[in-house]
């Protein structure tokens, strides 16, 4: 693939990398450092892609090894303003709170990741399987699992 091309495919698929970033590691700042470490990745494997049309799902598994890499290696910590929408306050409606993109952020890692891909990315459940590393029957449990919390989660707020 020259570079043209694999630039191209780039620009075109970004917002669903970062997409796919921030649902795995949670800040802006660390999705942003995946996705150039991704591209950065791609660009020295680019001769190893043989399809074109393969684009997505093989720079958004890549993306996945560069964020799971950059999550071990980050101590988890919460910062309370991000967790102060969640607290409830004195007086106020919590369905004025809770966005459906919150409800999706606020899902486990593994759940969080193949609701993201499926629904904001629009990957198959084959590609998602691909891209996670896991069987199809996996992906289609977490969807499952994913959409019945999400349930949960809006009828409590």
């Amino acid at each position: 693939m020259d570079k043209e091309t694999f630039c191209a495919q780039v620009i075109r698929h970004q917002e669903a990398m970062f997409r796919a970033a921030k649902a795995i590691l949670k800040q802006d700042e660390d999705a942003e450092d995946a996705v150039q470490e991704a591209i950065c990745a791609a660009f020295a494997a680019r001769d190893g892609l043989r399809d074109v049309g393969k684009f997505k799902p093989w720079i958004l598994r890549i993306l996945t090894n560069k964020c799971y890499d950059a999550y071990r290696k980050k101590r988890p910590s919460v910062d309370l303003e991000e967790v102060q929408d969640y607290l409830p306050a004195a007086g106020t409606d919590p369905t004025d709170r809770l966005t459906l993109w919150q409800a999706v952020m606020s899902l486990s890692d593994d759940l969080r990741a193949a609701v993201t891909l499926y629904y904001y990315d629009g990957l198959s459940v084959r590609e998602i399987g691909t891209v996670l590393g896991i069987s199809e029957a996996a992906v289609k449990t977490r969807l499952s699992r994913g959409r019945e919390r999400l349930r949960q989660l809006l009828r409590e707020e």
